[in-house]
């Protein structure tokens, strides 16, 4: 049973978790523990079966006001920035030029946009070296205990990312310690970060605002394994946002970063992103939702690539929570 608050998986580790087996009908009940926000709260339940086909929604909406009558305000939300940018490998034929540069400049126009939405931004920023598993995973960790429903959450990500080559296909981020992206998969399992496991951080994170940014790179000797494996990918990014209830914006499969960016300083999905935060994505309202950000990636990034290229890169956006402005400027 997936349940859903305001277009957010809840946590599945739930407390007070009651089943009853029923012979003739099967029924199990189940009492989830929930935190309201003001105002709305819909709860959305889909019943999945063995072989992942998923019952018709059936919804609620709670109206709530605390005792206090006091109303959530801009300034008792807070948004909290997890932000990953590797260039050095452990294994430096993996090394990247530009992924610190552009989480540096992720952090810095997001924090500015920011200012004029939340009371208060905390920034996790792990780069190169310290980028590995069990760093990323207790940030996470340290996130979800403090972060709460009203609250935004942002994860970015710059670096390497692949599919598992082996017969069960998921995608994984790479942290710096892993020193073979392909023909490892003992190796990858145990360092990288998969998609279910981001899965399960999502669901875990109280924040019902969730923004996930991949812009993972793929080393140059495997492009040919990309080259057949891209499909997979973007569909376990679509079945990841998908099941959590979270916004995803991932740059091609196949990308690089080559020296032909050099004149960008950043690689092309950031670069776009980047002009997309400071104001060009706006649609006149002075404030960027995620929305307009997708809309924007999807028509400057092949125009980008194509200039500095020769040919259009698409980057691959999913989303089925709820639209939420990251930027306000004046």
């Amino acid at each position: 049973l997936h349940l859903y608050q305001n277009g957010k998986l809840i946590n599945t580790k739930t407390r007070n978790l009651i089943v009853e087996d029923d012979v003739e009908q099967t029924n199990d009940e189940k009492n989830y523990n929930v935190t309201l926000v003001e105002g709305e709260n819909e709860f959305v339940a889909i019943a999945v079966n063995s072989q992942n086909t998923e019952s018709m929604p059936q919804s609620i909406r709670v109206l709530y006001t605390s005792s206090s009558q006091t109303l959530i305000k801009p300034q008792g939300i807070q948004a909290h920035l997890l932000i990953v940018g590797i260039d050095e490998y452990l294994n430096p034929k993996y090394n990247l030029n530009y992924a610190v540069a552009d989480a540096s400049g992720f952090q810095e126009s997001l924090q500015k946009g920011l200012q004029e939405i939340t009371s208060k931004t905390h920034v996790y920023f792990i780069k190169d070296k310290e980028a590995v598993r069990e760093t990323i995973f207790k940030k996470f960790q340290e996130i979800a205990e403090v972060a709460n429903p009203q609250d935004i959450f942002i994860f970015y990500y710059a670096g390497h990312g692949v599919m598992s080559l082996d017969e069960e296909e998921e995608f994984y981020i790479v942290p710096t310690d892993v020193t073979q992206l392909y023909g490892d998969s003992g190796g990858l399992k145990q360092k990288g970060i998969s998609a279910n496991e981001l899965k399960q951080i999502a669901a875990g994170i109280p924040a019902q605002k969730q923004l996930y940014i991949l812009d993972a790179c793929q080393s140059a000797g495997a492009l040919d394994a990309v080259a057949s494996r891209g499909f997979a990918e973007e569909k376990a990014i679509a079945q990841l946002a998908r099941s959590t209830g979270t916004h995803w914006l991932t740059a091609s499969g196949s990308k690089q970063y080559a020296t032909e960016f050099d004149e960008l300083g950043h690689g092309v999905f950031t670069y776009a992103l980047l002009e997309a935060l400071s104001g060009k994505a706006d649609s006149g309202d002075n404030r960027i939702t995620v929305n307009e950000i997708k809309a924007y990636l999807e028509t400057r990034v092949p125009e980008i690539s194509e200039k500095y290229k020769g040919s259009p890169q698409y980057p691959s956006s999913f989303g089925f929570g709820q639209d939420f402005p990251v930027s306000v400027y004046k």
